[in-house]
């Protein structure tokens, strides 16, 4: 019995040793947690996410969303709109009649996340598209956002926190602006090995040149540490600079950003992607065409989209043959809008 009995006594001091050694480690574990240092990334969406960066972020709320959007390779396309951009027959309704009317295009809308910057704007977005999210920001986005105001320089700073935290979910993403027309895929002539892939407002015709001027109303950017920390290098350099929007200090900082972070950025040929600042007359090959190179206004930019619109209407119903000899010369006429001085 009494060998019995220390069987007994040894093995109920066993069950309790590892009982109180599992609390303590569960009650480590979880007190770390708390703390945002148990786990040094967390699994989430396609790809990780700093845990303590996404219980601080202001856009926990976006993650359950990116899930649907993204297509199979983690890639999400997005736009931002405040009220003067997203009201009834404006810049948002032309710019999804873009989808509709392209080559082949249309399924790109179930990939296509619309950030709105108020609720006004954010009901809108919801009348007129599935995938909607409001940014909550201190700032009156109601109005139209003149070039260079303190509203617009603190929209598009906004965004480039939003986008920094989409790269941290695991997504890809290719920003876009709402004044741009897609007609046809612009994925075919996004680089596989670059980090990032934006068009230029005067592309001097080599891919590779750092000095290209660059447009960042329409990039393409991978999720990888290194994009990562070029979005956060981006924005704490607003600090470095006079208040400004971000494409300007973009181009202070991007041969930084090479050379430091070991960025590859592409630059796109505007025969492809074309717009109001360095425009190609060649419609078999144009993807994308942005009103950008117009101070005027969003009436502008709305007036002379819209004849673009008609144009490419119109276009879709010629033959083959007829398409490769027509050209968009005869859209450039004299009531046009923006900045005609320019092209």
């Amino acid at each position: 019995m009494d060998r019995e009995g220390n069987s007994l006594r040894m093995i109920a001091s066993f069950i309790l040793g590892v009982g109180a050694t599992l609390t303590l480690v569960v009650f480590y574990q979880a007190a770390n947690f708390d703390s945002g240092k148990s786990l040094e990334k967390l699994s989430f969406g396609n790809g990780t996410v700093n845990a303590t960066h996404q219980e601080q972020s202001p856009f926990q709320d976006l993650a359950p969303l990116m899930k649907r959007v993204a297509d199979d390779d983690g890639t999400i396309i997005m736009t931002s709109v405040n009220w003067a951009c997203a009201k009834p027959d404006s810049l948002l309704d032309l710019f999804l009649q873009s989808f509709q009317t392209g080559e082949k295009i249309n399924h790109f809308l179930k990939h296509l996340l619309i950030i709105a910057f108020d609720p006004r704007t954010f009901e809108r977005c919801k009348l007129v598209h599935p995938f909607c999210y409001q940014l909550k920001v201190n700032v009156n986005f109601t109005a139209e956002q003149g070039f260079n105001s303190n509203g617009y320089i603190d929209l598009v700073w906004s965004k480039i926190e939003l986008q920094r935290y989409i790269l941290e979910l695991g997504y890809n993403f290719l920003f876009t602006d709402v004044d741009i027309l897609w007609f046809r895929n612009p994925f075919k002539h996004v680089t596989v090995y670059a980090d990032m892939t934006t068009s230029s407002d005067q592309y001097n015709g080599d891919p590779d040149d750092i000095s290209n001027p660059q447009n960042t109303g329409f990039f393409y950017v991978k999720s990888n540490n290194r994009t990562i920390e070029m979005m956060r290098f981006w924005h704490d350099a607003r600090k470095r600079f006079p208040p400004d929007h971000e494409q300007n200090i973009f181009s202070k900082i991007k041969q930084e950003i090479a050379d430091s972070h070991g960025i590859n950025i592409q630059f796109v040929d505007p025969i492809y992607f074309t717009g109001f600042c360095q425009y190609s007359a060649d419609l078999t090959k144009v993807c994308t065409v942005h009103s950008n190179c117009c101070g005027n206004g969003l009436g502008a930019k709305l007036h002379d989209l819209r004849d673009l619109m008609d144009y490419w209407k119109n276009y879709t119903t010629l033959s083959i043959e007829e398409k490769k000899n027509n050209k968009w010369y005869t859209w450039t006429k004299p009531d046009r809008q923006c900045n005609p001085v320019q092209w």
